[in-house]
């Protein structure tokens, strides 16, 4: 006859709880799908073509000069427009032309000019566009007046300058960024 022995009542209860955990553990083991992504909405370009980002880029670069040209001929004048035009480096730099001219009695007499345009490049950052590019200004038909009325412009100063511009444009406002002297002062003699 064979040997039973038997498990202590304890054990046998310590058992059941988990042979039932593992019994639903591997009921519980069927394959995990991970739910489709949404469907994106796929962000529209602003603009159609580089010739489009260029036209747009360099009436808002215009705009941005003459709002900057008419804050320097009236520094004291409410500056709140600049903010529609410029943003970030750009914004900081005019309003520190404007304070430059407010602080040394100056005044701008003329309007700056492009004279040529290039188109660098376009990037796009989901819903924002930059659009890069070289442009030469004429301050021929610019002066400056001091305190005194007298213009305080040099005779030797360039009348043609090169500058890189960054112009971020997005659904709402085109605005130019970043405005640097650029390096090839060659660019306005080409």
């Amino acid at each position: 006859m064979p040997t039973v022995t038997c498990m202590p009542r304890r054990h046998a209860l310590a058992v059941v709880p988990l042979i039932v955990l593992v019994a639903a553990l591997v009921g519980c083991s069927g394959e995990t799908r991970i739910p489709p992504p949404e469907p994106s909405s796929a962000v529209e370009p602003l603009f159609s073509s580089d010739e489009e980002a260029l036209e747009a880029a360099t009436a808002a670069y215009e705009e941005y000069l003459a709002v900057v040209d008419a804050l320097l001929q009236d520094p004291t004048a409410d500056d709140s427009s600049l903010m529609t035009v410029a943003l970030s480096n750009a914004l900081i730099e005019a309003s520190d032309s404007i304070a430059t001219f407010v602080d040394r009695g100056l005044r701008f007499v003329g309007q700056r000019e492009l004279v040529k345009v290039e188109l660098k490049e376009v990037d796009v950052f989901h819903s924002n566009t930059q659009i890069h590019l070289y442009v030469c200004e004429s301050v021929a038909g610019v002066d400056v007046l001091g305190p005194d009325g007298a213009s305080v412009v040099e005779p030797t100063r360039p009348e043609l300058t090169a500058f890189e511009v960054q112009v971020m444009a997005s659904e709402e406002a085109l605005r130019v960024v970043e405005r640097v002297v650029w390096v090839d002062q060659q660019y306005c003699s080409q």
